[in-house]
């Protein structure tokens, strides 16, 4: 079973990137772009739940889409550096879905309220024909508080632990595994559908000069990473694997399938050639870390044998 069995064809996806890059002037850091206003910089940033959230629906957790929407996007913009001050949500349902959409404001209340984001507004909208089930979206406005360094040879790479596969690769995953079965000891609900984690202190890491450069691992997995590196390489070793990402594999999805489309349980590798103080740090800040590897001169990004280019 691979993505592209379940829908997601990722070749024709990173073709549409290369199609947005080309007509709307490319990317300016590893995930935002930028604008100057005064004497800041300013990014705006947009991504949602995606098909997690019709799990999410039909387990009743809908609270979890509103928070995920939220901390996708800044998990994304901490990662170059800019702090979230704003955000605004896009909330689609189909005809008879309309009390789903409370439960969706109640997690992203309580997201923004962590963040300490303000939510500006918003747009819902009952789509017969467009939507079949529900799709939450959220676009934030970030500020620059700290400017990302090159990474270099011999740095080491630091692993953030995910608290599941957040919020990606969930069109593979309802083809292989099934809501109310059980799963590493609990059930599906639990282990696979757990809220996004938090990292938005990392940009507190990266304005002390802790950490270097930061690469979020969502879709399309530690390829962000080889985005952050550049033309340098990497080998990365993240030892014992989550049981969900163990049994991933176990149920058909091959092994380079999988660190190709899931985090593996890391949900961001952080660049640093103080890999103790960035382990003391992230300790602080309630981030559980470990390093993993250690930038190399060249060549491609190889996590556990699976190389990215």
């Amino acid at each position: 079973m691979r993505y592209r069995d379940a829908g997601v064809d990722l070749d024709k996806h990173r073709q549409l990137h290369k199609a947005a890059a080309s007509l709307l002037g490319g990317y300016a850091g590893a995930y935002t772009r930028w604008i100057e206003l005064g004497e800041g910089e300013y990014a705006l940033h947009v991504d949602g739940v995606g098909t997690k959230a019709l799990w999410l629906l039909q387990a009743g957790r809908l609270e979890v889409a509103g928070w995920d929407c939220l901390f996708v996007n800044v998990n994304d913009v901490v990662s170059d550096g800019f702090k979230p001050v704003a955000a605004v949500d896009y909330v689609a349902v189909s005809p008879g879905l309309e009390d789903a959409v409370p439960p969706v404001f109640e997690g992203l209340r309580k997201a923004a309220q962590r963040a300490n984001v303000a939510v500006l507004g918003g747009e819902t909208a009952i789509m017969p024909d467009v939507v079949n089930g529900i799709d939450v979206v959220c676009t934030i406005l970030a500020k620059r508080v700290a400017a990302p360094k090159r990474p270099a040879p011999g740095d080491y790479l630091v692993a953030l632990e995910s608290t599941g596969p957040h919020a990606n690769g969930f069109s593979l995953l309802r083809r292989i595994f099934k809501l109310g079965e059980r799963l590493c000891g609990s059930t599906v609900e639990d282990i696979l559908l757990a809220p996004v984690a938090d990292y938005g202190a990392v940009v507190e890491m990266l304005k002390e000069g802790v950490v270097k450069a930061v690469a979020h691992i969502t879709g399309g997995a530690f390829a962000k990473l080889k985005r952050v590196l550049g033309d340098l390489g990497a080998k990365l070793e993240l030892g014992n694997l989550p049981c969900w990402a163990e049994e991933v594999v176990k149920r058909g999805v091959p092994r380079e399938e999988a660190y190709r489309v899931f985090n593996m349980g890391v949900g961001m590798v952080l660049v640093t050639d103080t890999p103790n103080d960035a382990l003391r740090r992230a300790e602080d800040l309630g981030l559980r870390a470990r390093v993993v590897g250690r930038v190399k001169e060249e060549g491609p990004v190889a996590v556990d044998g699976v190389v990215f280019h």
